[in-house]
């Protein structure tokens, strides 16, 4: 037989397998295969499966998994406990703005670890709305605010006060974030 038309053959014998070739296509492969004995052989060899050896890998997947799960789990631990000293150390309610500076930081460094908006509102937003919040009632419980008002009002008064002084962090977080956001969306067109 040509050798042309064996490497022809050769080449068609996969798809063959597959059920991919045309009828004419398949009908003619068949005839040229039935007038010879070698190409019969190999397809033969085609049509048997090979035999798959079980590879044992040296690696513990299951172990490397819960390593890696207890040491992220760690790094956002250690993360997440800065961010609450920072924003405690740094926040308005100190009587300092520096904390437009680093709640920026803050947002931008929260979302090019954690990339989710959700986790630089709760990291900027909870802890200074809890401080401020409790730093209200415990002025109040200890009698700082005078006994003018109920603490239903107080409280109220405190909540709203307190998530306008968290909204204000969060508008600085926020604005880190999206710089962490372009930053990527830079990144990401630069490497395609």
């Amino acid at each position: 037989m040509d050798k042309r038309k064996q490497a022809i053959i050769e080449d068609l014998l996969p798809l063959y397998n597959e059920g991919l070739l045309s009828p004419e296509t398949t009908a003619w492969l068949e005839e040229q295969i039935q007038d010879n004995q070698e190409l019969q052989k190999l397809m033969d060899q085609a049509m048997t499966p090979l035999e798959k050896d079980k590879i044992e890998s040296p690696v513990q997947h299951d172990k490397m998994i819960i390593t890696i799960k207890r040491r992220l789990a760690l790094y956002q631990l250690i993360f997440i406990g800065l961010s609450f000293f920072l924003a405690i150390q740094t926040s308005m309610l100190n009587e300092s703005f520096g904390f437009i500076l680093w709640y920026a930081v803050l947002g931008l460094l929260t979302y090019l670890f954690y990339k989710d908006m959700k986790i630089v509102f709760y990291i900027s937003f909870i802890p200074i709305f809890i401080w401020s919040l409790g730093g209200n009632i415990g002025d109040f419980l200890q009698g700082d605010m005078g006994s003018t008002v109920s603490f239903g009002q107080f409280f109220l008064q405190s909540v709203m006060g307190s998530i306008l002084v968290t909204l204000i962090h969060y508008l600085f977080a926020f604005i880190g974030s999206m710089i962490g956001f372009l930053y990527l969306k830079i990144r990401i067109g630069e490497d395609k």
